[in-house]
């Protein structure tokens, strides 16, 4: 499946010219260099093909994982560098905590840099990362959790908003039936929690001002919320049914469990109604100090272009609509052609997926920060409750204590 898609795509950047998304023009000549954390097929190839399209261009990434994986490790270097006023000119922050960098004028706000049409991209995950109304960062793709209830409770309808009000509703509605099947492991009660205290980000870390809000009855109620659930969260043995199923969705075709139909699927969300995202892979800012910023910011340009977003390297869904409709299309004819579609499942289903994910990307306000720090201390601490080494007060008192020294350092 994967060679038919790269002929398509290669076919496609033979018709279709290399064009940015926005008016700027990049330098003719001059080397650009990337720091991104893991190795990426796709990164690799637009920067070899943006090398062809622009005479006199070296683009030089330097992918930094190793085999170590260290996150840490990497956020290390790329701090220390930018903080010397060194540096590449592009900094992959998919991992480190840009919004301090951002603080120290480290990054350069892209507004002014790279327009972005909101009828070309989908504009709430864009501007899920915008910080005190500037742009350090933007997305290339995203992707989301979507639920389903399992076959055997096809009586359920799927509800407009699903909070943890909802679950627990649903928990006492069918007090001895398992809720969760995450492709039969489930999700402990650790992953449920911190996915629920994501949704509320922002009422408990105001990253904008350096404050934690987490040693509160919202926080506490919502420890014990899902502990009052854990024994019913985990499929127990193979063959265990549940009441909901769940999926990441990687594009409007395409879920982790392959194609399905999305008509009866939903989300979680706040009591707002908004749903949370991540991304995934390479998540460009540009350093502050930067030899090129024009070349750097066509560069990003070009990563935003349909005919690159269109790449099937790029993993998950792309932020270019076009782009995400025309990768749909070319997965499932390569899928159909194969003979691994579902049954019943045509063009005019999949039509009907990708209004329904648009539906859906509609409510995605809310990012899941991949700050290691930040996660690392809300789910150690979340752990040791859950494990039963402290309780629900002394475990938000703890984290609120570490949260405030992270943030005001």
């Amino acid at each position: 499946m994967k060679k038919a898609l790269l002929s398509l795509l290669i076919l496609a950047l033979l018709v279709f010219p290399f064009t940015g998304c926005g008016a700027k023009t990049a330098q003719s000549n001059g080397e650009l260099t990337i720091a991104a954390f893991n190795d990426s097929e796709f990164l690799t190839s637009a920067a070899r093909q943006y090398e062809e399209a622009h005479e006199g261009v070296t683009v030089n990434i330097t992918f930094y994982a190793g085999e170590e994986k260290d996150v840490s490790k990497y956020a290390q270097i790329i701090n220390t560098a930018l903080m010397s006023g060194k540096g590449e000119d592009i900094m992959d922050v998919s991992r480190i905590t840009w919004a301090k960098l951002a603080d120290k004028n480290k990054l350069l706000d892209l507004n002014g840099l790279i327009q972005l049409d909101s009828a070309q991209y989908y504009q709430d995950v864009l501007d899920a990362f915008l910080y005190k109304g500037k742009r350090y960062a933007i997305p290339l793709c995203f992707m989301f959790e979507m639920f389903q209830f399992d076959d055997a409770w096809g009586d359920e309808e799927a509800p407009a908003d699903f909070t943890i009000d909802g679950l627990l509703a649903l928990a006492d509605k069918y007090p001895e039936t398992t809720l969760f099947n995450g492709g039969g492991g489930g999700m402990g009660p650790t992953a449920l929690a911190y996915k629920l205290f994501s949704l509320e980000f922002k009422n408990f870390l105001d990253m904008e001002n350096k404050i934690a809000s987490v040693d509160n009855e919202k926080f506490i109620s919502l420890l014990q919320n899902v502990q009052s659930l854990a024994g019913r969260i985990q499929i127990k043995e193979r063959g265990d049914t549940s009441l909901i199923r769940q999926y990441m969705i990687y594009s409007p075709a395409m879920s982790s469990g392959g194609t399905v139909d999305y008509a009866d699927m939903f989300l979680m969300t706040n009591e707002l109604g908004q749903a949370g995202f991540e991304t995934s892979g390479f998540l460009p800012s540009i350093n502050a100090n930067s030899v090129h910023p024009e070349l750097a910011a066509d560069f990003i340009r070009y990563l935003l272009s349909e005919e690159i977003q269109s790449s099937p390297e790029l993993i998950c869904c792309p932020v270019n609509k076009n782009a995400a409709a025309a990768l749909a299309k070319l997965v499932f004819g390569d899928v159909s052609a194969e003979g691994y579609a579902p049954d019943g499942f045509d063009d005019n289903s999949l039509e009907r997926n990708i209004q329904k994910f648009n539906e859906f990307a509609r409510q995605l306000g809310i990012l899941e920060y991949a700050d290691h720090v930040i996660l690392d201390f809300v789910n150690t601490e979340m752990n040791r409750y859950f494990q039963g080494e402290e309780s629900a007060e002394q475990a938000a008192k703890n984290l609120q204590s570490r949260l405030n020294t992270y943030l005001t350092e």
